[in-house]
């Protein structure tokens, strides 16, 4: 890494171990009981496994660094439901059908913990109760036209424009030599449009927000998504097995399109690297205490798993 991260050190972010038990919190007394059938059990085991829960401490970030006027529950909810929607995904992802993977987070994939009829119900339970929550959130601050505009960010990050594209996309691309450009759109939808949406939640709580620091929030949260995939990519060739959770070099197995296979490993770190500078850049720029927003991205570049 260059000079600009020698001086950050992981043991810098106390706040995302606090963040985590609000976030942990929140996503608990949402889910139905563990014991109501087999798919709540399915649904606490995935949900409950582990996680950086990048998503949700963005919504936690940007709330504190907006200083939004709502109910601090409501936004905990908030980050529950983008945690929800990434949880989701990961199940469907797993699949035989999907990505075949035996291991998520260290431990079996749903489909092998349970089965694979009980993990495809399982996220298809999780999908809409994430929705579920945003819509019974009951706070005299929230607007109902902000709630609805929060409900559609969501709804659009998951939906045919987003994950769900960009997951068919990227099974299009396996085995096939395909452009840098495509590859960035595959990981734009499959996995920048829902922390675009966390991101832009918040903003939409923020009264009176320039269009201008809107933007620049956005185009953070674009080169934030980007950079953090290419990471992703990099750990699976050059990871530590038990500390990514799954086998090493499993994309290259699968003849997956990844950063590292397309433009190689060492253009794939400065890449990633190059994309948090540009996000902090973009923080900096900004009216807002970013310092905790701007040490996620830091984080997510020098993170080991």
């Amino acid at each position: 890494m260059t000079n600009n991260f020698e001086d950050f050190k992981i043991k810098d972010l106390p706040f995302l171990n606090k963040n985590l038990k609000r976030i942990d919190k929140a996503i608990i007394e949402s889910l139905p009981p563990k014991n109501f059938s087999k798919i709540s059990k399915a649904i606490h085991y995935s949900v409950l496994n582990g996680g950086k829960r990048i998503r949700p401490q963005l919504v936690l970030l940007m709330a504190e660094a907006l200083k939004v006027d709502v109910n601090p529950k409501t936004i905990a909810l908030m980050a529950a439901s983008g945690e929800l929607i990434h949880s989701y995904s990961l199940i469907h992802d797993d699949l035989p059908s999907m990505d075949d993977d035996d291991y998520r987070r260290g431990k079996l994939s749903c489909h092998k913990k349970f089965d694979e009829a009980t993990a495809i119900l399982a996220g298809d339970a999780i999908q809409p109760l994430a929705l579920e929550i945003l819509t019974t959130i009951k706070d005299k601050k929230l607007k109902p036209e902000q709630k609805l505009k929060i409900i559609n960010l969501f709804a659009k990050a998951c939906g045919p424009r987003g994950m769900v594209e960009g997951q068919s996309r990227d099974l299009a691309a396996e085995g096939k030599k395909i452009k840098l450009k495509d590859l960035d759109k595959i990981h734009h939808l499959k996995t920048g449009k829902l922390i675009e949406a966390c991101v832009e939640s918040i903003c939409v709580l923020r009264e009176g927000l320039s269009k201008k620091d809107m933007e620049a929030f956005l185009i953070f949260a674009r080169k934030f998504g980007l950079a953090f995939q290419i990471k992703d990519d990099i750990l699976d060739v050059i990871g530590v097995e038990k500390k990514i959770g799954k086998p090493l070099n499993s994309d290259a197995q699968k003849n997956k399109a990844t950063y590292p296979a397309i433009i190689g490993l060492k253009a794939s770190q400065e890449r990633a690297e190059k994309l948090c500078l540009d996000a902090l850049k973009i923080l900096s720029t900004l009216p807002y205490n970013t310092e905790n927003l701007a040490k996620l991205s830091k984080f997510i570049i020098l993170r080991d798993k």
